[in-house]
């Protein structure tokens, strides 16, 4: 499912990266990769307040749709 679905609040594990090299290369810089949690801390209106490790990022929708994640949590 794509990041941009999840609501507020939830967690959830980066699955894969899809779209172009470049929207890869720039989502990967910021810190979105394979394995990391995911918490959406504001979904509502605009764009959404991402926590990644112990930064937060505001994310477009269009990026958000582009990041796979997986509700059920990762597996380390």
């Amino acid at each position: 499912m794509p990041l941009a679905m999840l609501r507020q609040g939830e967690t959830a594990c980066i699955k894969e990266i899809v779209g172009g090299r470049t929207a890869r290369g720039k989502l990967t810089d910021m810190g979105f990769v394979s394995g990391k949690t995911v918490k959406i801390h504001r979904s509502s209106g605009g764009p959404l307040i991402v926590g990644l490790g112990d930064n937060r990022i505001a994310l477009g929708r269009g990026m958000a749709h582009k990041i796979i994640v997986n509700t059920g949590g990762c597996e380390n």
